[in-house]
Parts: structure tokens; C-alpha cells; sequence
């Protein structure tokens, strides 16, 4: 093997590694970033926090008070975080669902509860979201903490939904958090997880 062929592959393979670095350094930083931004949701959204951050609240206007008590974090507003054991997710949950809010993380159906009744979530099934909320089982356990606070799920039924099926983002009297994502190859379905408050 020539010398051009020898110095020309191990170039290739600098330039490889370099490009692998770069990647890698992207991906962590990101990360780092976004477990920063987790942290600093649930240090502020805590359950001992909670309280005193309402009571200094001067406004009477239930709207107004929700509007202040959230983080605006990448130009979104935060509702709070949600942690599911078994699939070892940790995420941001944004107040609404667009699609450029879906894109940044776990989305609150707006017209759903933020704490008490039918909290209702969404997010995409991809890798960086809930590609795996399909194995969670009965009795796992969910924690949404929330600006109002913190409660503790356990799951209870899950189900398959058609897309045009609303009624499980319906109101209840008791405290139960619903996750919906889509269903890789089947455009027109839902996976529908609901969890009961423990």
C-alpha cells in the first residue's frame, strides 16, 4: 500500500472521528441543557414552593394567576414536569399542543385541569418522547408536578383509540392523568393511557 493510499485513509478516519466528537458534544450538551431546565422547573414548581409562590400572588383572577405562576422557558409556557418510571422519561410539559409545541416536548390539552379532575397530556411516539409509553402496564407509577404541585399516579387502564375519539379527554370527578400518543403504523389510532391519582 502506497503512502498517499495510507496517509489518505488515515485522514479519512481523523476527519470521521472529529465528525463523531462534534455529534457527540451536540447530543450532551443538549442533554445537560435539558435536565438543567428540568431541575430548575421542579426546584421552583416544588410542593414547598408552591403555596408561598400563590399566597404572593396579588391578583384575584383565577387566568391571571395561572398566567404568572407558570415558566416561560424557550418562549413556551411550562406547565411542569412529568417523570414516568418504567420507561425512564423525564420531560417538560408545555401548555398546549401545536406542533412546535409537541416538537419540544410533552403538551397539556388546554382544555383539560392542570391539577384536579382529567389532567390530559400528549406527546410524540419518537425516541426522544414516548416511543416506549406502549409497555407501560397496570401499576406503574407516573409523578406530574405541576405549578399548583405535586401528585403521584399509578396506571390503571390502556387502551387503543381512534384519532376522532374525544372522550377520554373528558372531565372526571376524581384526580387521573391521561397520556396520548400515535401508534407507529396506524395513522388513524391512539394509544390511551390513564392513570388514577395514589
Amino acid at each position: 500500500m502506497s503512502k498517499n493510499i495510507k496517509k489518505s485513509i488515515l485522514i479519512s478516519i481523523i476527519v470521521v472521528l472529529i465528525i463523531i466528537a462534534i455529534i457527540s458534544t451536540f447530543f450532551i450538551i443538549k442533554y445537560f441543557q435539558n435536565k438543567s431546565k428540568i431541575n430548575t422547573v421542579l426546584d421552583i414548581y416544588s410542593n414547598e414552593n408552591v403555596q408561598e409562590r400563590i399566597d404572593n400572588e396579588s391578583t384575584t383572577s383565577e387566568a391571571n394567576l395561572t398566567d404568572n405562576l407558570m415558566l416561560k422557558i424557550d418562549g413556551e409556557t411550562v406547565l411542569g414536569v412529568i417523570d414516568i418510571d418504567r420507561i425512564q422519561y423525564q420531560g417538560l410539559i408545555y401548555e398546549g399542543t401545536s406542533l412546535s409545541t409537541l416538537a419540544k416536548g410533552v403538551g397539556h390539552f388546554t382544555n383539560s385541569p392542570y391539577l384536579y379532575g382529567n389532567v390530559c397530556l400528549a406527546a410524540h411516539n419518537t425516541n426522544k418522547f414516548w416511543a416506549k409509553l406502549h409497555t407501560l402496564q397496570n401499576g406503574d407509577k407516573i409523578t406530574y408536578t405541576s405549578f399548583l404541585g405535586t401528585k403521584q399516579y399509578e396506571v390503571d387502564k390502556i387502551s387503543t383509540i381512534y384519532e376522532t375519539d374525544w372522550s377520554n379527554l373528558a372531565n372526571t370527578d376524581e384526580n387521573v392523568l391521561t397520556l396520548i400518543t400515535c401508534i407507529k403504523g396506524q395513522k388513524d389510532k391512539r394509544l390511551c393511557v390513564r392513570a388514577k391519582e395514589i
